[in-house]
């Protein structure tokens, strides 16, 4: 595709249908689709032609994916898949959201303050998610924000998390911004402070932005609108944003405070996460969206886990590594790996075939052993139903998870009674092939293109990935890294993976709970 755009009916990645161009951006080309394997239109963004070797960019686009695909809010445009194609190009598959953008709707200037009010409170809603993740979007503005047109309205999506990090908790909680040539993040209009003098960031950063976005919305015009660059720099670090037009609605003055304490300078002297400052918009306004969109993730028990994400050419797929030798599997942020099913028409039911807290693994005596967590689908082993009493899981085991998700056991040898080195969960349904979850429970597991690696690559490269005093080892070529944060590490043959950590101290449901 790097020689030119996909034609109707130019068949992406063996799977998706290109139907038309839905709109384009500095980096990439949206396209609506049809996934031939599911029925389901999709958007599928292709990375431009001049990026697609650029290993940062490239990076930042595969962050994009792996950002937003463990997020799980209405309010969010989800990600269902993302690879590269035979010619070097890269793409992305995302929900389609046949609507407009925010920033079409204020075309014709300001909006009512009814509507002001529940998109904001809609973007809320989906950083609240995203922030309990340790996702810090860094680019909101109403070209990130799609409305999906429903029955009584339109509802806000949040999307591009393509300036996304993932927040190691090594960092207490903050992220430094950082590109291939160190240069700021974000779009001027609706940047922080914090984001122009280069400095860290965190979920107060967002809410700058949103506090700027909803003073567009309810008076037309951005805080700091001069025409260059350096007047909305001076106007966003040393001035006082316009106050509002007395003439404004009743309901848009009474924002007013609500959208300068969002734009204060500093910002402790914010609202200190999303649903705070959406608590203070619904007691202004009276308007609310379902108490369960603001739901943060459940208290868990375990002790502490290393959690990383790996993804990138040389892979066959998605790689979750999880240092910890107990863990839970759900469908939403309860859970410490998230399971997605998307194989019908009807995504949202196919979603509900797995339980916010589906089952636990645990290894214990040399042994893996599974507990369905009282979910309503069921948990299966070989077709067989698990209950709520332990049950052994064995090498080549299909473990099911309701109808439709299956992962096949593999681990490492390893003498009686001792863990393995690694073992695996291999996604082998349809809507989730060749995502992987690797356990590192101690020693190394191989990475390679041999079929019998703990993780299987295209690379002609081997390497071994180590968990060593909690960190993180990549082995390969001779040289030995400790992977951090937001790595990117370039292959001999000119592949690349990239890597995000998440270090935190969680704790899962005891066995038999939902």
């Amino acid at each position: 595709m790097s020689d030119g755009a996909p034609i109707e009916g130019t068949r992406i990645a063996g799977r998706y249908v290109i139907e038309r161009e839905l709109g384009r951006g500095a980096t990439k080309r949206v396209y609506l689709a049809r996934d031939a394997l599911t029925g389901l239109k999709v958007a599928v963004a292709l990375l431009a032609a001049e990026f697609n070797r650029d290993v940062h960019i490239a990076a930042r686009f595969s962050r994009e994916a792996r950002a937003a695909s463990a997020l799980r809010s209405p309010f969010i445009v989800r990600v269902f898949d993302v690879g590269k194609l035979s010619d070097q190009t890269r793409y992305l598959v995302l929900e389609a959201v046949l609507g407009r953008g925010l920033d079409e709707a204020m075309a014709d200037g300001a909006l009512d303050a009814p509507r002001a009010a529940r998109w904001s409170l809609e973007v809320l809603a989906a950083l609240c998610e995203a922030h309990a993740r340790g996702v810090i979007h860094r680019d909101i503005k109403p070209e990130n924000v799609m409305l999906a047109p429903t029955t009584v309205g339109e509802l806000a999506k949040l999307t591009d998390f393509g300036l996304a990090k993932v927040v190691d908790s090594s960092l207490d909680g903050s992220v430094h911004l950082h590109t291939a040539a160190n240069a700021v993040l974000g779009t001027p209009d609706y940047m922080a402070p914090e984001q122009w003098r280069g400095s860290t960031v965190d979920a107060r950063t967002d809410l700058y932005a949103v506090g700027a976005m909803l003073y567009e919305m309810l008076t037309g015009s951005t805080p700091f609108g001069a025409r260059e660059l350096a007047g909305i720099y001076a106007g966003h670090l040393f001035q006082e944003p316009p106050r509002f037009d007395r003439s404004l609605s009743a309901m848009a003055l009474a924002l007013e405070p609500v959208v300068l304490r969002a734009l204060a300078k500093r910002p402790e002297d914010r609202f200190d996460t999303a649903l705070v400052m959406a608590q203070a918009i619904a007691e202004v306004t009276g308007i609310r969206v379902p108490d369960e969109a603001f739901a943060m993730a459940v208290p868990l028990w375990n002790a502490r886990q290393l959690r990383a994400e790996i993804v990138g050419d040389a892979l066959a797929g998605p790689v979750t590594v999880l240092g910890a030798a107990a863990v839970v599997f759900g469908r939403d942020a309860s859970a410490h790996e998230q399971v997605r099913c998307v194989g019908s028409a009807d995504a949202a039911a196919m979603e509900r075939t797995i339980s916010r807290a589906h089952l636990s693994l645990v290894w214990r005596g040399g042994r893996a052993w599974v507990t369905d967590l009282a979910s309503t689908t069921g948990t299966t082993i070989d077709g067989a139903r698990v209950s709520s009493e332990a049950a052994a899981l064995e090498r080549g085991d299909v473990l099911g998870l309701g109808p439709f998700v299956r992962y096949r056991f593999d681990h490492g040898e390893c003498e009686t009674g001792a863990l393995p080195p690694w073992a695996t969960l291999e996604r082998v349904d349809d809507a989730g092939a060749s995502r992987c979850v690797l356990f590192l429970l101690g020693g190394e597991a191989t990475l390679s293109a041999e079929p019998d690696a703990a993780i299987v690559w295209r690379s002609s490269d081997v390497a071994t990935l180590s968990l060593e005093d909690g960190a993180l080892v990549l082995s390969h070529g001779g040289e030995r890294r400790v992977l951090r944060d937001d790595h990117t590490v370039t292959l001999s043959d000119g592949e690349f993976i990239s890597v995000a950590i998440d270090r935190s101290s969680r704790t899962i449901p005891p066995p038999g709970t939902a």
